[in-house]
C-alpha cells in the first residue's frame, strides 16, 4: 500500500491549493457560459478549465481519504519522499490540463476526418462534448497515466 509522506502543514497547504484551483476553474467555466462567451476557438481554454476542475475534485477527495486512513500515513521524516509526494499533488492538475488539450486535438482530428463540407459540426455542441470529456479526463488523470505506463505494443 502506498504511504502518504506529508506533514500536517503540507497537507493543509495542498488542500488550500486544490480548493483554490477548484473555485478558480468553476468560477471561470460558469462565467464563460453565463456571459455567453462560448466561442469555438476557445475550446482549449474551456477544456483546460474542465480538466482542471475534474482533477481538483478528484485530488481533494483523494487527499481527504488518504489523510483519514491511518494505515497510509507515515511519520517517517524522509525529505525526498515528502518532496516527491508534494510534487505529485502539485503537478497532477497540470497533467489533467495537458491530457485535456490532447483529447480535444484527437476529437477535432476525428471530426474533421469524418465531417464533409455539407455536414458542419455545431461549435456549441462540440464545446459541450469537449467540456464533458475533459472533465472526465481530469478526474481520471491518475488512471490515464497508469494506463500509459503499462501500455505495450505486442509484436
Amino acid at each position: 500500500m502506498r504511504k502518504l509522506y506529508l506533514t500536517k502543514t503540507a497537507s493543509v497547504w495542498i488542500f488550500i491549493y486544490y480548493s483554490l484551483l477548484f473555485f478558480f476553474s468553476l468560477f471561470l467555466v460558469i462565467r464563460y457560459f453565463y456571459i455567453n462567451l462560448v466561442v469555438d476557438k476557445d475550446v482549449y481554454i474551456y477544456s483546460s478549465l474542465a480538466g482542471l476542475l475534474g482533477s481538483s475534485i478528484y485530488y481533494i477527495r483523494k487527499l481527504y481519504k488518504d489523510c483519514f486512513n491511518d494505515e497510509k500515513i507515515t511519520l517517517e521524516n524522509d525529505f525526498l519522499k515528502q518532496l516527491a509526494t508534494i510534487v505529485y499533488y502539485l503537478t497532477r492538475p497540470f497533467f489533467a490540463v495537458a491530457f485535456s488539450i490532447f483529447i480535444i486535438l484527437g476529437l477535432k482530428a476525428g471530426f474533421i476526418i469524418i465531417a464533409s463540407s455539407q455536414n458542419e459540426i455545431n461549435p456549441k455542441n462540440f464545446i459541450y462534448v469537449c467540456l464533458f470529456v475533459s472533465f472526465v479526463t481530469g478526474f481520471n488523470v491518475g488512471r490515464l497515466i497508469s494506463k500509459f505506463e503499462n501500455f505495450e505494443i505486442i509484436k
